[in-house]
């Protein structure tokens, strides 16, 4: 049956967590998703958690991919969305997918429509409070293992994370990229420009994400003071870091850079989502040494753009990065190594080259929204 053919056409996604998200800063996979879908001709709902009613559309071909960004209630980490509860609201979707096992609305999801899938992404405890996890994992993993269709997850590692917890019943579906959202963006907004002209004439190193402690941003300047003080051939290196966060935290790590390499690294704190792309394309080794990453979209985006990357073994660089094939990952936080790591890219081209045409490659060919969206709709047919 093709997929024009096929009966099921509503799709309600959740993203339970109570957390507000904005365009401009985030990478939205359930966008992404929510694109793919409709490209194959379904129609795609998704609540956001919102502090104010509305309803946002996007249009992808002749469908419709409708935003409701929802008022919800936030209790212990969790988000509840009463209008979601209501049947004669549900009875309109042929099937719901929830995020994340450790939401209540996963649960109550579940209970109320008979055609649930759950999306699970993190594999540590990210959202409850210690104590909260115990009970909450004991009262209701079995339960949701037994009413979802099927647990999609993000990597291996939630996948195996989960079942430790009594949800079984997985395949492990990835994460995809939107390409079409960079490939539109065609002007550099003056922000990005002021960042262009700091990073002209140098070669970067460069980390995108949060400024917080389990990102281990202290590791990346250490590992950069290190590598400045190793040779005078780096002297036209310079770090760039592009994100905010915890202002304490942030403080000490600018205490661990020596007053002679200040000017080499560059803080930023904001770039526009979709105007990375000029970043990622001017810089020459991208680093995530995180400590715990549910999965990186940065790190997607920097591969899709041929940015070599080196990387922890995070669940995301396990997936996306084979190693020394079309990047790098290091096993320890050990800043030797790391600095190893960078100078064998940043003095051989043609090594780069490889990484940078393998990483694209890698992504084109695996982890774009429409590759992961026929994964799951084999699934759900």
């Amino acid at each position: 049956m093709s997929e024009n053919e096929n009966q099921v056409k509503r799709i309600l996604y959740v993203r339970c967590a109570p957390y507000k998200l904005t365009f401009d800063s985030y990478n939205l996979q359930e966008v992404g998703l929510g694109n793919a879908f409709c490209r194959k001709g379904y129609e795609f709902d998704l609540v956001y958690y919102s502090k104010e009613n509305r309803d946002q559309i996007i249009h992808v071909g002749d469908r419709k991919l409708r935003i409701l960004w929802r008022k919800g209630f936030k209790f212990l980490r969790t988000g509840i969305y009463p209008f979601l509860i209501k049947k004669n609201f549900l009875k309109k979707y042929d099937i719901v997918i929830t995020s994340e096992y450790s939401q209540i609305m996963s649960v109550i999801l579940a209970k109320k429509h008979n055609n649930v899938f759950l999306y699970n992404g993190p594999y540590y405890n990210m959202f409850k409070i210690p104590f909260a996890e115990l009970i909450y994992d004991r009262l209701f993993c079995k339960k949701i293992n037994q009413l979802t269709k099927k647990t999609f997850c993000k990597t291996q590692l939630s996948a195996d994370y989960i079942a430790r917890k009594g949800i079984t019943n997985t395949i492990v579906a990835g994460v995809g990229f939107d390409a079409a959202k960079f490939e539109n963006e065609k002007e550099v907004e003056t922000n990005t420009k002021i960042l262009l002209e700091k990073m002209n004439g140098y070669r970067n190193l460069l980390y995108v994400g949060s400024i917080i402690p389990r990102k281990n941003i202290e590791f990346i300047i250490k590992t950069f003071v290190k590598l400045k003080k190793q040779k005078f051939q780096y002297r036209d290196v310079q770090l760039i870091i592009v994100g905010k966060g915890d202002a304490a935290y942030k403080r000490k790590c600018q205490s661990f850079v020596p007053s002679d390499l200040e000017n080499s690294v560059i803080w930023y704190e904001f770039i526009k989502n979709a105007q990375l792309k000029f970043i990622y394309q001017a810089a020459q080794v991208f680093l995530l040494p995180s400590i715990h990453e549910i999965f990186g979209m940065v790190l997607l985006e920097a591969m899709y753009f041929g940015l070599p990357a080196i990387s922890s073994h995070s669940a995301g660089a396990g997936t996306l990065i084979k190693n020394k094939a079309n990047g790098v990952i290091v096993e320890t936080f050990d800043e030797k190594q790391w600095v190893k790591e960078i100078e064998s890219i940043l003095d051989n081209p043609q090594l780069a080259r490889k990484y940078s045409e393998a990483a694209n490659k890698t992504i084109c060919d695996e982890f774009l929204w429409d590759q992961i969206a026929g994964k799951i709709i084999e699934i759900i047919n």
